[in-house]
Order: structure tokens, then C-alpha cells, then sequence
């Protein structure tokens, strides 16, 4: 009986811990972070026309994710669409940290 109890508990954080991770507000926020960090990488490159649009792609993806997340459409998606979603926008999110870390100095002072 208490292994039983034990599994349903275990179950429902696990269902829980997802059901957090795919949240909508949640996915709103990771995609306003992702595009934080495109104008923060933008304006380290300021000069590479490549990265410019792929930065202003980021900016557009990201206005239109936050403004579809607001919707009562997007909360019907599956569970399974808005988690590869997520993981999505987490790749996304760690190539920026990439971009911007890798970012020539601005001077060439040492400091």
C-alpha cells in the first residue's frame, strides 16, 4: 500500500514538474529572455550584416510567439508540441549565450 501511494505521488510531481515546464506563461517569458539577449548580441555585432537579420528573425519569432502564447489556441496544443517547443527555444537561447560569449572585444585595450 505504501509503495502504491509512493508511485502516485512520484507520478503526479512528475506530471506537475511538465505540466510547468509547458506552461504558456512560462514559454512567454523564455521567448522575452530570447529576445533580450538578441538585442544584447545585436548590439555586440553591430557591424555583421549576417547576424543583423538573423537577429531581427530572433526579434520577429519571438514578438510573434509571446503574442501566440495569449491565446486560447496555443492552450489547446499537445503537451508533446509545446515541450519540443520549449526545447526549441532552449537551443535557441544557448546559441545566443554562444554568439554573444564569443563576441570580439570591443577594444583592443586590454583591461
Amino acid at each position: 500500500m505504501i509503495v502504491w501511494l509512493k508511485d502516485k505521488i512520484e507520478t503526479w510531481k512528475a506530471h506537475r514538474k511538465l505540466a510547468k515546464q509547458v506552461d504558456p506563461h512560462n514559454l512567454k517569458r523564455l521567448a522575452q529572455e530570447i529576445r533580450d539577449l538578441a538585442i544584447l548580441a545585436s548590439q555586440l555585432n553591430p557591424r555583421d550584416r549576417d547576424m543583423r537579420q538573423l537577429i531581427r528573425n530572433v526579434l520577429v519569432e519571438m514578438e510573434r510567439l509571446s503574442d501566440l502564447t495569449e491565446r486560447p489556441e496555443f492552450k489547446r496544443l499537445s503537451t508533446g508540441k509545446r515541450l519540443l517547443l520549449r526545447q526549441g527555444l532552449k537551443q535557441s537561447r544557448e546559441q545566443l549565450l554562444e554568439s554573444i560569449e564569443s563576441a570580439p572585444s570591443p577594444t583592443e585595450t586590454l583591461q
